[in-house]
C-alpha cells in the first residue's frame, strides 16, 4: 500500500470513495464540492494496486485568532473502503497530515467528528459547543425591515458585515467576498442560499439556509448573525412563512449547546487555550 497526495487534476478520483462512504450527500453536493473545494485543497490518500482504498482532505480556511490571521486546514472526508477497514489506514493518514500541517507552521487543525472517540486518542479535543434547536420564527411589525437574498454582488459587503460582528471572538473563521462566494454555492446545491436583513438599505443581519427534503421536511438555518434578536426571529418567520412551523437553527434557540469541533493543537509555541477561547467556526465543509 502507499501514502500519497494526490495532484490537484488527481482529485476527482476520489469522488468514488466518497460517494460509497457518505451515502447521505446528494449528488447536487457532490458536484458542488467536486467543482468548487477541490480545486485549493490537498487531498491524500492510500491506494492498493493503483485505487484508492482511503483519504483525507485538507480544505483551506484563514482563522484570525486574536489580532493574527493564520492558514488553517478543516479536515474532512474522512473514509476507508469497507474492505480495508482495523487496518490502521485511518491512522497512517492522520498521523501523516498531522505532522505535514505542523511542519508547515499551521497552529492547529479542526475537524467536525461522526465519533469523538475515533479522534480523542490523536489528541483532538471539543473546543466549540453550539446551540441547536427546532423555532418558531415571528413577524415583524417593521415595515422597514425587509429580507433580501444575497448574490455574488454582495458578497464583500457581507463579509465585511460578518468580521465587524464578530470581532468579541478570539478564534473566528475570517470572512472574504470568497468564502460567501463559494459558501453561495454550497447552499444552492442544497436547495438553499444566503439571505440579508436589511433596513433602510444597511444590513442588520445574514443567515444562510438550506431544505431538508427527507421525511422530516423543514428548513435549515445556520450562521446566523444579526445585531437584535427580534431581526432574527423575522427572518425565522420569513422561511417557514408562518408563527407555527419551525426551522433547525444553528447557533440560536433554548436548547443547550452540544459539542460540534474538535481542533488539535500542532505547534507548542500556539499559546492560545482553544478550550477556553470563545469560538466562532465555521459550519460548511
Amino acid at each position: 500500500m502507499k501514502l500519497r497526495k494526490l495532484q490537484p487534476d488527481e482529485h476527482i478520483r476520489t469522488r468514488k470513495l466518497w460517494k460509497e462512504i457518505f451515502t447521505e450527500d446528494t449528488p447536487e453536493f457532490l458536484d458542488y464540492y467536486y467543482s468548487a473545494k477541490i480545486k485549493d485543497n490537498e487531498i491524500y490518500v492510500i491506494e492498493e494496486d493503483g485505487e484508492i482504498v482511503s483519504m483525507i482532505h485538507l480544505n483551506p480556511y484563514h482563522m484570525r485568532v486574536k489580532d493574527k490571521v493564520y492558514k488553517t486546514h478543516y479536515i474532512v472526508a474522512v473514509a476507508t473502503d469497507e474492505r480495508y477497514r482495523k487496518q490502521g489506514l485511518m491512522r497512517q493518514l492522520l498521523n501523516h497530515v498531522t505532522q505535514v500541517m505542523a511542519d508547515r507552521g499551521e497552529p492547529f487543525t479542526f475537524l467536525m467528528p461522526a465519533d469523538k472517540a475515533i479522534y480523542k486518542p490523536f489528541g483532538f479535543e471539543f473546543v466549540y459547543e453550539q446551540k441547536q434547536d427546532k423555532v418558531v420564527g415571528k413577524c415583524s411589525c417593521d415595515a422597514k425591515l425587509e429580507m433580501i437574498p444575497a448574490t455574488e454582488n454582495d458578497c464583500e459587503k457581507i463579509a465585511n458585515f460578518a468580521n465587524q460582528m464578530l470581532q468579541e471572538y478570539d478564534v473566528v473563521t475570517r470572512r472574504d467576498s470568497g468564502y460567501y462566494e463559494t459558501l453561495l454555492l454550497e447552499l444552492a446545491s442544497e436547495n438553499g442560499g444566503i439571505l440579508l436583513a436589511k433596513r433602510e438599505g444597511k444590513i442588520e443581519g445574514v443567515f444562510c439556509y438550506a431544505y431538508n427534503g427527507g421525511e422530516d421536511k423543514h428548513f435549515v438555518m445556520r450562521e446566523p448573525i444579526f445585531r437584535n434578536e427580534q431581526d432574527l426571529q423575522h427572518a425565522i418567520f420569513h422561511l417557514t412563512g408562518n408563527e407555527i412551523d419551525r426551522a433547525l437553527c444553528t447557533g440560536y434557540g433554548a436548547e443547550e449547546a452540544k459539542p460540534m469541533i474538535m481542533a488539535k493543537v500542532l505547534n507548542p509555541e500556539f499559546d492560545l487555550d482553544l478550550k477556553n477561547a470563545k469560538i466562532f467556526i465555521n459550519e460548511e465543509v
